[in-house]
């Protein structure tokens, strides 16, 4: 939030540990300034009411980041006290093909604050390098918003999270364009979500 304005970076997600949520580290960018979560409390008759402008704000602060896994755990501040029931699991046991559910907000980063529900398959299983460390991904078959980062993964047959979302693939390719802020080489149906395995040695 800068001037008043609430700037939606991205999608958290509650654990089952009190006060504590996880998201993608590139949605915080490392800093505890002006870090706040918005609390959907904008329901009418289980509709979202685009129309409300006012929204209730939370503020976090970072408590573990692992910058090469892109994982973020926060905690809420002041007053404002929860947990959730969510099953940590890991992505070893999702197969390709299976089904998962992705929760979001993918046209935030544009001013519409939606969550919305996804469901797609797990496209493949890989291992991704950064820093000569190799972490555990998979990769989705659905293309993701800016404002997805960050947001659950779940394994529909058993509720279980598995992942987080990280965003869609980049080709590291020079010279290329942006059309309206958005990269063309990112409108594709292949999104990376990293294995919630590793926030074990987070917690």
């Amino acid at each position: 939030m800068i001037d008043n304005t609430y700037y939606a970076a991205g999608t958290c997600t509650l654990l089952n540990k009190q006060n504590l949520l996880v998201t993608a580290a590139h949605v915080v960018n490392g800093s505890n300034e002006n870090l706040f979560i918005r609390l959907n409390t904008n329901y009418d008759s289980g509709y979202q009411d685009t129309t409300i402008q006012q929204c209730q704000l939370v503020p976090v602060k970072i408590e573990a980041i692992d910058p090469l896994r892109d994982l973020c755990i926060l905690s809420l501040q002041g007053d404002v006290s929860a947990q959730s029931n969510v099953k940590l699991g890991n992505a070893d046991r999702a197969n390709p093909g299976e089904a998962v559910t992705v929760i979001g907000f993918p046209h935030s980063n544009l001013g519409r604050i939606v969550l919305t529900q996804q469901t797609c398959e797990v496209g493949a299983k890989i291992l991704l390098s950064s820093k000569g460390i190799k972490s555990k991904h998979l990769v989705l078959n659905i293309q993701a918003r800016p404002g997805q980062s960050g947001g659950p993964v779940i394994r529909t047959s058993d509720g279980t999270l598995i992942g987080i979302l990280i965003g869609a693939y980049v080709p590291t390719i020079n010279g290329g364009i942006s059309i309206g802020g958005i990269d063309p080489q990112t409108l594709h149906q292949t999104t990376h979500a990293v294995s919630v395995g590793y926030l074990e040695g987070m917690l």
